[in-house]
């Protein structure tokens, strides 16, 4: 997708950070800042797009109506998931007012990692949101902050934006931030850092641009970003990194205009069951010897028990494992047949050896070659 092709999309996930909703001071709500990017939605869905809005802001209005500074996650994790809680309400209720003056309706989504990673919940929430738009409501997704820990939550709205686009099929993920672009280094401190109008969301150039740090609002730098829009490259969509305190940028971008940083989707398209696989946690890790790494990255292969050296970790019977060579270079993960106990009791041995060894049968395979996703897919394709 080039910039003149922008103005096709109909379906926009569009995510919005918390340095964008707030002031720099207190952490209250930006009123003007909120009332302009609500306006810029009533325009989209006035122009006939659909519209899917992952918010941040919960944590930094909940700070900022109870009046303390930000918590240290690692030792305040309840006291961060209460502000959450506070703050969640607040957002949704500023939402559901200023969308309300422009007739449209919202519906708040909050999701975790572990919905999204269990097929079935993943399925149902492509559904619950697939029926939010046929009814014509705007969707309101954030984290569900009050109830996550680290083992398992996002992280960051980036990576929850990216895995929302792939969520609903969007045609468009438009990351709106407190920077204006992306640039060939930190704008802040370099004065010849130069915006980047458009690029390839998998260029390695774009690893030398992203060395920055969250500020002290958000969770998310242009590393997250840039990891998102990879993300959502892989289903063919293509990312706009925005200056969110200008709203009306996104309706300039629509019509071709050459505002922020395009970063567009090229080359094969994965299907929807490998990103799945891709953007799961890996469990444990599987020891593959040299001849079944070969056998699976030259050849296309399933990992049968044969080939395993040894299980690290401990994983059931369909969670997503890394496969790992001699050395312990990553070069796949897949969904493993059987759980870790299981697989280092067949480990080494032919796969007619497994009924045998365990008592019972599920597969031939620790490791199916449809339910594997290579590294170099996961990091270049």
């Amino acid at each position: 997708m080039n910039r003149q092709e922008l103005g096709a999309a109909r379906r926009i996930v569009l995510k919005i950070g918390s340095a964008v909703l707030t002031r720099a001071g207190d952490k209250s709500l930006d009123r003007g800042v909120f009332c302009r990017l609500i306006e810029m939605i009533a325009r989209l869905r006035a122009d006939q797009r659909e519209v899917i809005i992952v918010t941040s802001g919960a944590v930094a209005l909940g700070r900022s109506l109870m009046g303390v500074p930000r918590p240290d996650r690692q030792k305040s994790l309840p006291t961060l998931q209460a502000l959450a809680a506070i703050g969640q309400s607040m957002l949704m209720d500023y939402y559901e007012r200023e969308l309300q003056y422009y007739g449209l309706r919202c519906a708040q989504m909050l999701l975790t990692r572990a919905d999204l990673e269990d097929r079935a919940r993943f399925s149902n929430a492509k559904r619950a949101l697939a029926a939010l738009l046929e009814m014509g409501v705007i969707p309101v997704i954030n984290e569900n902050d009050a109830v996550t820990c680290d083992q398992i939550r996002f992280g960051d709205n980036d990576t929850l934006s990216a895995r929302t686009a792939v969520l609903c099929g969007a045609d468009l993920l438009v990351i709106l931030s407190d920077i204006d672009a992306v640039f060939t280094g930190n704008p802040k401190i370099d004065p010849h850092a130069v915006r980047i109008e458009s690029i390839d969301a998998f260029d390695p150039k774009l690893d030398e641009y992203s060395g920055d740090s969250t500020g002290d609002v958000g969770t998310g730098g242009m590393i997250t970003k840039i990891s998102a829009a990879r993300m959502a490259a892989k289903m063919g969509i293509s990312t706009l990194i925005l200056c969110g305190k200008r709203p009306k940028f996104v309706l300039r971008a629509l019509e071709g205009q050459d505002v922020g940083t395009l970063l567009y989707a090229s080359g094969h398209r994965q299907n929807l069951h490998k990103v799945w696989i891709e953007s799961l946690l890996a469990r444990g890790r599987i020891v593959c010897d040299d001849g079944a790494r070969e056998a699976i990255l030259m050849q296309g292969k399933s990992l049968l028990p044969k080939g395993v050296r040894d299980v690290e970790g401990h994983f059931v019977e369909g969670e997503a494992v890394e496969l790992v060579s001699l050395e312990g270079n990553p070069f796949a993960k897949g969904l493993a047949r059987y759980d870790d106990s299981d697989t280092r009791r067949i480990a080494g041995h032919h796969s007619s050896e497994i009924e045998r060894i365990l008592g019972f049968h599920i597969d031939d395979v620790i490791v199916h070659r449809d339910d594997l996703v290579l590294q170099n897919l996961i990091h270049h394709s």
